[in-house]
């Protein structure tokens, strides 16, 4: 076999190329980490001898102001504001019944109100747990005094004298505005105790600081040669954590892929749920080019009604489920007769029943039995549940509705008479998708899952049981009592909805009407 020259020259250079380039770029990498860390020490020297430096000026100035105390007085220049305005406000009252002047009762109006606001904001801003208890006397006497105002003025509108009615007003108040005075003297005894105890506070805490502030820069400055000894471990830790995070980047492009074939099944269930519907639209619409009599066109056309009815509910159960995933379900509860609702979900289901030559038998149902649902919700689970068991049973077989109820619950069975579930899948039926091999070319299962979360919004159960014989029993509860505090009201003509929450329920409840809960 003839080789060129080139040839034989590239193939020659070929493998050491590579490695001089793998060689170059370990020691540039290698030298970037070595920057870094000379950075990070210089970086910590710095701040080690700035540390210090400001620790000893830290020093000198506690040790310079350590007997010098800065009180705040506001708070007793506030009680002695407080104080005006008791006096003030009790004077212009007085002077009112006297003299029945606008201005002054605007005035001691205006008074009145500022004393309480006053009071209220110095017990939020500057009050001490020993003050409260002195502002709620002081809110009680204002509130007497208020009682006696009051009885002035009724005194004054039956044309009262002046002079009677104004000493009325002082006898009752003279007592309020001692009172209010001892309450404010005492106010300031406690704040100003407050005031020396924070003195001598601040007098020990500056002592201490001048002992214990060189401590603690020794013990900052070996905290920071052990950060120092830690950053150089971390940058050789990190060429390791290098070699980790190319090991996830791996892992996470598995799970990439993982998450895009599922979403390819989801599709791809989704489109096989549809398969049959519109395949059953197609040998309708050539049945109805042939049709001759009205019966037969009406025949077709409750077909046509339930095969939309079936699409349009596998698109709802799609959409809820993923509304309920990330936001939760959204209930709208009446009070309904059970009896009503399995009526139109027999009417609903007759025609896919007939069409597969299924008996469909439902229970006969009490009229005086009730439960709290949201009635679209229910008929979409007794749809999914029902139209499983049509689809998954063999023909002229016999699919059974079952109902009993207790004083807490509505029981509803659905009984088939399919190939069953294997019990290995039993306890995973109910999530997303999930469908038995044997059945998987006839629908996603979409419907069990959306099926799940609608029974336990509502706050019931739902299971399923394999029977003796062949086919599967499909059991879920609806409540008959309301959730607490939940009242029921008549729809009326605007429909408006208004949503509310209620205890023991999982997902959002809607009243008709109702006032929110």
């Amino acid at each position: 076999m003839n080789t060129s020259p080139d040839a034989n020259q590239n193939a020659a250079q070929s493998p050491v190329a590579p490695k001089s380039a793998g060689k170059k770029f370990k020691f540039s990498f290698l030298s970037i980490e070595a920057q870094i860390l000379v950075v990070l020490v210089v970086a910590v020297g710095f701040v080690l001898v700035a540390g210090w430096g400001a620790a000893m000026n830290l020093r000198q100035t506690v040790a310079a102001n350590a007997a010098v105390m800065n009180v705040d007085s506001g708070a007793l220049i506030e009680i002695e504001h407080l104080r005006n305005l008791a006096e003030s406000q009790i004077t212009n009252s007085r002077a009112y019944f006297l003299m029945g002047s606008k201005s002054i009762f605007d005035k001691q109006e205006a008074d009145k109100l500022a004393f309480a606001e006053a009071l209220a904001k110095f017990d939020k801003e500057r009050g001490l747990p020993e003050t409260h208890e002195i502002v709620k006397k002081m809110e009680s006497l204002q509130t007497q005094e208020k009682e006696f105002f009051d009885q002035g003025m009724e005194y004054r509108a039956k044309n009262e004298e002046s002079k009677i009615v104004g000493q009325f007003y002082q006898s009752k108040t003279n007592p309020i505005l001692a009172s209010l005075n001892q309450n404010l003297d005492q106010m300031i005894k406690i704040h100003n105790a407050s005031l020396e105890t924070s003195k001598e506070k601040a007098r020990a805490a500056g002592i201490d600081a001048q002992n214990q502030i060189p401590q603690g820069m020794s013990l900052l400055t070996a905290a920071l040669a052990g950060i120092t000894a830690c950053f150089a471990l971390l940058v050789l830790r990190m060429l390791r954590v290098r070699v980790v995070l190319k090991r996830q980047q791996g892992r996470l492009v598995d799970e990439a892929k993982s998450a895009i074939l599922a979403r390819d099944e989801a599709v791809s269930a989704f489109t096989q749920d549809l398969k049959e519907p519109l395949l059953s639209l197609h040998e309708i619409a050539d049945n109805l080019k042939t049709a001759q009599d009205t019966s037969q066109i009406a025949a077709e056309s409750e077909l046509i009604k339930s095969t939309a009815t079936e699409m349009q509910s596998l698109i709802n159960d799609i959409y809820d489920q993923k509304n309920a995933d990330m936001n939760g379900l959204t209930l709208r509860l009446e009070q309904l007769g059970v009896a009503d609702i399995i009526d139109d979900a027999q009417i609903m289901l007759q025609p896919l029943a007939k069409r597969r030559d299924i008996i469909l038998q439902f229970d006969a149902v009490n009229q005086s039995v009730l439960a709290y649902v949201d009635r679209e919700r229910v008929m979409r689970v007794l749809a999914n549940l029902v139209g499983n068991a049509i689809k998954f049973s063999p023909k002229h077989s016999r699919v059974q509705v079952k109902i009993k109820s207790d004083a807490q619950f509505v029981n509803v069975s659905v009984i088939d008479s399919g190939p069953g579930i294997p019990e290995n899948q039993i306890a995973g039926i109910f999530d997303n998708f999930w469908q038995a091999r044997r059945t998987s070319d006839q629908g996603a299962g979409v419907g069990l899952a959306i099926v799940k979360t609608i029974i336990e919004a509502h706050g019931g159960t739902v299971s399923a049981q394999n029977n003796i014989k062949d086919g599967t029993t499909f059991t879920f509860s609806l409540p008959r009592r309301r959730p607490a505090n939940a009242q029921l009201k008549k729809p009326s003509a605007s429909g408006v909805r208004r949503v509310a929450r209620a205890p023991g329920l999982q997902g959002r409840i809607e009243h008709p009407d109702g006032p929110t809960l």
